[in-house]
């Protein structure tokens, strides 16, 4: 049989999870884990259920929560879209509904946000 030598080199892209629910397996390879609306963390979570009041740091507070109905909703109770926030984007025609769910800039969701959680 012999010795196996392994490379010293790390892997560059997170291996999917088996079984993981499709809110757990991120956006794509190169992206990493998805961060989520709520929290803006990159951490394994049922982002479907987060109800955090803080972001991923645990002390800056969350701009967004869930109302009764499931929908994300900004500090004015406001609907924002959900799909802005996803990694793929949106492209329906309700630009008053795109804002950032971890800032409220309507020139990104919370993927790209600043204070979304660094991979």
């Amino acid at each position: 049989m012999g010795d196996r030598v392994r490379s010293a080199s790390p892997r560059r892209t997170p291996l999917p999870v088996q079984n993981a629910p499709f809110f757990w397996q991120g956006a794509s390879p190169s992206d990493g884990v998805a961060a989520c609306a709520i929290c803006l963390g990159r951490h394994r979570h049922n982002v479907k259920d987060c109800q955090s009041e803080t972001l991923w740091n645990g002390s800056t507070p969350a701009r967004t929560k869930r109302n009764q109905e499931g929908r994300l909703v900004n500090s004015r109770n406001d609907v924002i879209c959900l799909g802005w926030q996803r990694p793929s984007g949106c492209t329906r025609n309700h630009s008053s509904r795109h804002e950032c769910s971890g800032c409220g800039s309507p020139n990104h969701g919370a993927q790209k946000c600043y204070l979304a959680q660094k991979v």
